[in-house]
């Protein structure tokens, strides 16, 4: 961020973002998302290390198929949809559009991979594998930005380039992966999971980033960019989240697939509360930063990020809980209530969209938001509940994080309103406050956080 913000103007900084979220929206149909369903098909070899083995094979190859069969459909439709799609005339598909195609589809292919990597726990091999993806991808924006001063097209061939060079890597590692004698019913058994999961995540897409869509309609690319930011600093925590996800999935999945009693389950109740309680660490340093973003740029139209940081961080926090709920109805592969469910949270966020924001603007966005978030977290928690029902501590999960932002908009209220402090003051202050709080409300579960890395066979042992 302190590079975009350095080097790009208001302007480039919002196009660049908008690009990115239609990179995002092209991942989830360049390769029909083959690789959503390695998060649980893979589980239905899980005894057979050949079968896993050919079940990658046949993931990634078929991704690379289908990828370049949809990637010639939009090289040829792209021009049309971005000149409907955007207001602003500098958001063209050549070239901007056609390198976050080709990306997107790299990156689909590369993430099949990944995410066998995570559910062999090989902790190892994701790290060479997405170290590369960082380092390269950070090396080459400094070098395409910075000294060949190509912009935002420099910006977005770094991530072109460096999903290249990581599907080299995959190629190099997994000698065998490549083929073309595909097993019809490992790959009619995926494509049955990830076909009903689109419109699932195109509504998530919807959800999370259609609200800059909406602003480029009714605003200007400089309220773009300044929602960008604010999007940028707060999805920090949903990030984290994903990570933690992540990282604790292959062991949720294990104790869902191999012990019948998950209600009242000690170790179940130590996973979700991990998931939701970690995130929570993060959020005093993104408000922190977005209430005193003159640390990191000197133009003024981004100080207004201050305004909307707290609230944008429970925005984004709900999700949490969704992103939790949610994996109860991926391990039971109802795709289809999930697609539902989330039709009916995009229907609410769209009328939010339609009533508030060209009146409102980021205000609008952020209403409207909230509203859908809460709704989909409570959705998904009941379908949950239905098809797998888990006995959850929300002591845990539940009334630390109400304390959490109980205490963050008092101090808010007290800094700026009673005390008429800065919001650069309000933010130090929270920041040691609410950090301190966290570490308090943790303290008594540090270890357990730390067993499950370091002796994570307790985990799945009965």
């Amino acid at each position: 961020m302190p590079l975009y913000l350095h080097v790009l103007s208001e302007q480039e900084y919002g196009l660049n973002d908008l690009m990115l979220i239609c990179g995002a929206f092209f991942m989830i149909l360049v390769t029909l998302r083959i690789n959503s369903a390695m998060l649980t098909v893979y589980y239905d070899y899980l005894d057979d290390e050949n079968l896993k083995k050919q079940y990658l094979s046949n993931s990634f190859s078929f991704s690379i198929v289908v990828g370049c069969l949809i990637g010639l459909v939009f090289w040829f439709l792209g021009p049309s949809i971005f000149d409907s799609l955007f207001k602003s005339e500098v958001a063209t598909f050549y070239p901007y559009g056609l390198i976050v195609l080709v990306y997107a589809i790299l990156g689909e292919i590369n993430a099949t991979y990944f995410i066998y990597l995570r559910n062999e726990k090989d902790l190892i091999g994701y790290l060479v594998v997405v170290g590369a993806q960082i380092l390269t991808t950070i090396i080459l924006q400094l070098i395409f930005v910075l000294i060949l001063k190509w912009g935002v097209v420099g910006l977005l061939a770094a991530n072109l380039v460096s999903n290249v060079i990581v599907f080299i890597m995959i190629l190099l590692r997994e000698k065998n992966i490549l083929t073309l004698n595909f097993d019809s019913e490992m790959i009619r058994k995926s494509i049955r999971f990830s076909v009903a999961l689109i419109p699932y995540l195109i509504i998530w897409w919807v959800l999370t980033k259609g609200g800059k869509f909406v602003l480029e309609r009714n605003a200007d690319l400089t309220t773009v960019a300044v929602f960008a930011i604010l999007v940028t600093l707060s999805s920090i925590v949903l990030i984290l989240a994903e990570a933690v996800i992540n990282g604790l999935r292959p062991f949720l999945f294990e104790i869902f697939a191999t012990q019948k009693k998950v209600i009242g389950n000690a170790k179940v109740d130590l996973l979700t509360k991990m998931i939701v309680n970690i995130p929570l660490l993060v959020i005093p340093v993104i408000v922190l930063i977005g209430s005193n973003l003159q640390w990191l740029t000197a133009k003024v139209a981004y100080l207004e990020v201050g305004e909307y940081i707290t609230l944008m961080v429970l925005i984004i926090f709900i999700l949490v809980y969704a992103k939790l709920f949610y994996q109860q109805m991926v391990f039971v592969k109802r795709s289809d209530i999930v697609t539902l469910l989330s039709f009916l949270v995009m229907i609410a966020l769209c009328s939010g969209f339609y009533y508030l924001v060209p009146t409102m603007k980021i205000w609008g966005v952020l209403y409207s938001t909230l509203i859908a978030n809460a709704l989909m977290a409570l959705l998904f928690f009941t379908a949950g509940q239905h098809y797998l029902r888990l006995g959850y501590n929300f002591n845990a999960i539940l009334l630390y994080p109400i304390l959490f932002f109980g205490t963050l908009y008092g101090l808010e209220y007290l800094c700026l309103v009673l005390l008429e402090w800065s919001r650069s003051q309000f933010g130090l202050m929270q920041f040691f406050v609410l950090t301190g709080l966290v570490i308090i409300m943790n303290w008594k579960s540090i270890h357990a956080y730390r067993s499950v890395f370091l002796k994570p066979s307790e985990l799945t042992t009965t």
